[in-house]
């Protein structure tokens, strides 16, 4: 197993991680806590807040793990032709772009609650 496999097995993890938080979260199913989820004072000051945002969040966590899985199995097709520097390069960019949209979308999210 070469660096590149090493990358996308390292990366098919963190979006399977990403996938198992977001779900809760999407289904409503996290309470208000200081520890998980979109945390702020609004969100915490009012329960119908902290799960609409949270809803969204959940969402985009769901998201963000199929795009970064997705992004790991086509790094692992190509691979074998790309530079394993290269790959995991690839893999965080699409996981820090992913991921600050996601902080983007929630804060619209409690700008409009």
């Amino acid at each position: 197993m070469n660096e590149a496999h090493t990358a996308v097995i390292i990366f098919t993890i963190a979006g399977i991680v990403f996938i198992a938080l977001g779900v809760p979260l999407f289904q409503q199913r996290v309470p208000p806590n200081s520890w998980y989820g979109c945390r702020t004072t609004k969100s915490l000051s009012d329960k119908k807040i902290w799960y609409a945002v949270n809803r969204v969040t959940g969402k985009d966590l769901i998201i963000i793990g199929i795009v970064v899985i997705v992004s790991a199995l086509v790094v692992l097709l190509f691979g074998a032709r790309m530079n394993s520097t290269y790959a995991a390069m690839i893999l965080l960019f699409v996981l820090v772009c992913a991921t600050i949209g996601m902080v983007v979308n929630s804060i619209r999210t409690l700008k409009r609650l």
